[in-house]
């Protein structure tokens, strides 16, 4: 049998091998990745853990503390209110701001029936986590996990509370897993409070703002102490006997060493307030003199505006009144 070979030769034979070439050449490039294709889809997902990395650092760092200071703000007037309407003092002021931080509710009832305002409710930390949650699983297409395990206050200054919240969360993308606690710290500035000492103490009749003096301690005078009388205002003494802001919420006349504060009580803005007893706030409300008005002296030529208020001859010397004339209150 005869064998028959195919030759191609010439120019046609030239432009056939070149097409076949050509074929194979692009079949390759269709099929198999190129350096550029993958180099893009790493670049990719890298840049997409980056910004998700970023996002977990604002988060942290900004998200939620910004939100923790605001929503421990509406907590302090939503207690202090409540405190007001219900004439009452708090049992522990701790557990009590945790509750209305976290739910909206004092024992177990919501805060806001009971001071007749809209305050908590859509406003406690924990609604405010569940919408940056909402937020971040809509802008990055993520899984998220949130968990609040516990919620401290405390003060290490006179004129701020410091609140931590231990915050555990859990964000998972289709690239990379987040699984942190983190402790969430901010101050809060107590001034401008309204002060639970003074509103509960007088059924509500008086009620005094936390006002910082700015008077420093070599400046006392008679002149400045009418003032700090008059505008109700405030002040830190080192090592004093007098309660914190804290303590205040619990009727606690303990004194904070860190962090005392004591303004003096104007017998003018309620009834009933002429009686045997230093006026300096802390005291005059937990009758720390009693019957003993030995120990308590009137400044007559201070204040003949405030003629019941009277103190021992410490606060006379502290507020630079000690040369004034002054007599025994008995």
């Amino acid at each position: 049998m005869a064998k028959y070979k195919l030759r191609i030769t010439g120019k046609k034979g030239l432009f056939l091998t070149f097409i076949a070439i050509t074929l194979v050449a692009t079949f390759i490039l269709i099929f198999t990745p190129s350096q550029l294709q993958l180099m893009t889809k790493e670049n990719s997902a890298s840049t997409r853990i980056e910004n998700l990395n970023e996002y977990v650092e604002d988060l942290e760092n900004i998200y939620l503390e910004r939100t923790l200071q605001s929503t421990s703000i509406k907590t302090i007037k939503a207690i202090i209110l409540y405190m007001e309407s219900q004439n009452t003092f708090l049992q522990n002021f701790e557990e009590d701001f945790e509750e209305v931080l976290l739910t909206g509710k004092i024992n177990s009832v919501d805060i806001d029936s009971l001071i007749g305002q809209s305050m908590m409710q859509g406003n406690n930390y924990n609604d405010w986590i569940s919408k940056i949650n909402e937020t971040g699983n809509n802008a990055f297409n993520i899984d998220s996990d949130f968990s609040v395990l516990g919620v401290s206050t405390y003060q290490e200054r006179p004129w701020q509370v410091i609140v931590n919240a231990n915050v555990s969360f859990k964000i998972t993308s289709e690239t990379a897993t987040w699984d942190k606690e983190v402790q969430i710290y901010t101050e809060i500035e107590i001034e401008k409070f309204n002060d639970p000492y003074y509103l509960v103490n007088t059924g509500g009749l008086y009620n005094n703002r936390i006002n910082r003096t700015d008077v420093k301690i070599n400046e006392w005078n008679k002149n400045n102490v009418k003032k700090h009388i008059g505008y109700g205002t405030y002040l830190h003494i080192e090592s004093s006997e007098a309660p914190n802001f804290i303590m205040r919420f619990t009727n606690t006349s303990l004194s904070s060493l860190c962090c005392g504060i004591e303004s003096i009580v104007d017998p003018n803005k309620f009834s009933g307030s002429d009686k045997f007893e230093n006026y300096v706030d802390y005291m005059f409300f937990n009758n720390t003199y009693g019957s003993n008005c030995n120990d308590l002296f009137n400044v007559t030529s201070v204040w003949p505006e405030y003629k019941p208020v009277k103190l021992n001859f410490k606060y006379l010397a502290l507020y630079n009144l000690t040369d004034e004339s002054f007599i025994e209150t008995c």
